[in-house]
């Protein structure tokens, strides 16, 4: 189920379910966005913001009359904080089959590093 809301101009807003992981080495985002095609998806980093706008189209058969649906239509949107640990030239973005996957590399100075013990 996803969150949805009204705005002032009647367009559903919707909510992609949204999972995070981490590694040492980034950030994994998962978006479930189903409907959304690529060319409807925009992907803003901006300060500490970033923002994921998508829209999906509503889907109707030419010869039939849509009474009522339980497909998603409108905008998908989400926004979140990111701090500075993430390295803001490095990030990658891949929409497939309805999940849009984010990729945020961490900047080199806070990934862990391996210290070597040398002996005398």
């Amino acid at each position: 189920m996803r969150h949805e809301q009204e705005n002032s101009h009647n367009e559903r807003i919707l909510s992609p379910i949204t999972d995070v992981y981490e590694t040492g080495d980034n950030y994994t985002m998962l978006m479930e966005m189903p409907g959304v095609e690529k060319e409807d998806l925009n992907i803003v980093l901006e300060d500490e913001s970033l923002e994921v706008r998508g829209t999906v189209q509503a889907f109707s058969p030419e010869d039939l009359n849509l009474k009522y649906s339980d497909r998603p239509a409108g905008s998908y949107y989400r926004k979140f904080r990111i701090g500075n640990d993430i390295d803001r030239n490095s990030i990658n973005a891949k929409l497939s089959e309805g999940t849009l996957t984010l990729t945020l590399n961490k900047a080199e100075e806070v990934k862990p590093k391996k210290i070597e013990i040398t002996a005398h």
